[in-house]
């Protein structure tokens, strides 16, 4: 999906928060990210293990290769998808650690700045998964990243994803309306990008 304007196919990074090997999180950040692929976008996964970094400290990206690869497919996203669990009505604290670490991005391109940010929270029931779409929302616009209008809850996750696919309609229905938005909002920053060069 190159843009007409400027040749450039989107990158899109997703994002799992959650330690759990094969969990609902990276099951849904590998499937958002097969249908950017498919959309003709290039991905970037990063499951949970790969984002256990030590608690933030500035500086620290210069000396630990795993964070400074995850800060390289940052600056050079033109979207992101987050996903995380709800703990207690809001984000895991691995994630929330890992976007920390976006103080560290410098250049024209400071923090998430400009780039277009889908959020999706998973959870047990509605009332955490809301609460926390919300502070996903929060985070992306305090990084200075574009949430997309839809943002998603996947509430009683176990019943909702299979091995392969999202088990329900609806939901599927949103997580693709949710990546077309990503990828909407990506083109149109890279037009951006060459209409003030």
């Amino acid at each position: 999906m190159k843009t007409a304007e400027t040749g450039r196919i989107p990158h899109i990074v997703l994002i799992s928060g959650s330690l759990r090997p094969g969990s609902t999180s990276d099951r849904i950040a590998g499937w958002c990210a097969e249908q950017c692929r498919e959309r003709g976008a290039t991905t970037r996964t990063f499951h949970g293990a790969e984002i256990d970094f030590p608690f933030y400290q500035p500086g620290l990206s210069e000396h630990h290769e795993a964070l400074r690869e995850f800060l390289r497919e940052l600056g050079r996203a033109d979207g992101v998808v987050l996903v995380s669990p709800t703990y207690h009505g809001t984000v895991s604290g691995l994630l929330k650690n890992a976007l920390d670490y976006a103080n560290d991005l410098g250049g024209p391109r400071p923090f998430l700045d400009g780039r277009a940010i889908g959020c999706v929270a998973v959870g047990a029931g509605t009332q955490g998964t809301v609460s926390t779409l919300g502070t996903l929302r929060t985070i992306s616009h305090s990084l200075r990243g574009w949430p997309t209008p839809l943002g998603v809850v996947v509430p009683h996750a176990n019943a909702l994803i299979s091995d392969t696919a999202l088990a329900e309609p609806h939901h599927r229905e949103k997580m693709i309306e949710m990546v077309s938005q990503v990828l909407f909002l990506s083109r149109a920053h890279t037009t951006a990008d060459l209409v003030t060069v």
